[in-house]
């Protein structure tokens, strides 16, 4: 028998061999709600005794695995929501949340015995767990150990100040020399009477002649 999970049910296959074809031949028996499985009446008539067992089999190891994928995602998602149950606790003090926590305490006495009983005692899980951390940080040290030392990176220099920008000096302009003014002296008209040239005197002989006066006897 083969079963095949559909959305809503799972179907029941019988193959059997077909000499026509030489190979075998499959056939949905019947069908099973995944909501509620369970052998129909339709489906019993349907098949033989050893495919009954075989049906019956398959639904309690299918049952079987359901229920384990729910407890594991139980115990995975339990410290979460006791963190979050904790977390109500502190805001909630009325008659609800009082009628929760008989239900916790109950259900937490249960939970301690099932983890002694499993070997998860108090003293022994915080033992194993001190012993774990140690031999990560252990193995994590020797991990550090066998790689090279990494150059050390050199610091970033910090930046200084920018140096105040002189103002540079202005442009000197080439001195003009001033011609030296002579300083004036008694010997100057002197000296510029002698620069200049003499007037010419042009005499008038006959003028100097009606000019002179007779003499007397």
């Amino acid at each position: 028998m083969q079963f095949r999970e559909r959305r809503r049910v799972i179907q029941v296959i019988r193959t059997t061999y077909d000499p026509d074809l030489k190979r075998g031949r499959s056939e949905v028996v019947g069908k099973i709600d995944k909501a509620a499985p369970a052998v129909t009446d339709k489906l019993q008539k349907a098949c033989t005794p050893e495919e009954l067992s075989e049906i019956a089999t398959y639904l309690a190891n299918r049952r079987n695995s359901l229920r384990n994928e729910a407890v594991r995602a139980g115990a995975e998602t339990l410290p979460a929501q006791m963190r979050a149950a904790a977390e109500y606790f502190r805001t909630h003090r009325d008659g609800e949340a009082k009628i929760f926590a008989t239900e916790i305490r109950l259900a937490w006495d249960e939970l301690k015995g099932a983890l002694r009983k499993a070997g998860f005692s108090k003293s022994k899980v915080l033992k194993k767990g001190g012993e774990k951390a140690a031999l990560v940080d252990a193995e994590t040290v020797g991990v550090n150990e066998a790689k090279p030392a990494a150059a050390p990176t050199p610091k970033a220099e910090v930046a200084s100040k920018p140096a105040p920008v002189k103002k540079a000096a202005p442009e000197k302009k080439p001195a003009v020399r001033k011609a030296p003014v002579s300083k004036r002296t008694e010997a100057a008209p002197v000296a510029l009477a002698a620069q200049s040239p003499a007037p010419v005197v042009t005499v008038d002989a006959a003028a100097i002649k009606a000019e002179k006066p007779a003499s007397g006897d």
